[in-house]
């Protein structure tokens, strides 16, 4: 199996547009009160029991990272179901990776206990992918209308 992440990345961009250039505060599916400005944005995500994303706009007056926007996944999940596939594949098999900048990343099968880094390095390809995707997003001024 071949991963490539740019499509991802493309794709979870132009997720993070829409739902920015479509929100409404009458109808937000996240913590908060419909009528507050927005206080905080958490950008989630799952890549081994799941595969998706969620962009979670928080408007409660004091937000922190406490977790409550794990509340609202359903609401405001992008699936992203290779993810979850890649990583099932692993336990057997070896899964060949295109990141994001388009260099390239072989996982070996994890199954035979070996490597007790592997999640930590298969979450971080994840997660630096999406830390890229917002990045782009603020210095595109994605975010400012809100």
């Amino acid at each position: 199996m071949k991963l490539d992440l740019r499509k991802d990345y493309k794709d979870i961009y132009t997720y993070v547009v829409r739902r920015v250039r479509t929100f409404d505060p009458s109808k937000n599916k996240g913590p908060g009160k419909a009528t507050a400005p927005i206080s905080q944005i958490d950008l989630g995500y799952q890549c081994d029991q799941a595969g998706w994303v969620a962009l979670v706009f928080d408007t409660r007056p004091k937000a922190k990272p406490d977790g409550e926007w794990q509340s609202y996944i359903e609401e405001n999940r992008f699936e992203r179901h290779r993810w979850q596939e890649a990583f099932e594949l692993l336990e057997t098999k070896a899964v060949d990776f295109v990141l994001s900048d388009g260099s390239k990343h072989k996982f070996p099968p994890y199954g035979d206990g070996e490597d007790d880094n592997f999640e930590e390095e298969y979450f971080a390809i994840f997660g630096e992918m999406l830390k890229s995707v917002l990045l782009k997003a603020r210095t595109e001024g994605v975010f400012n209308s809100l």
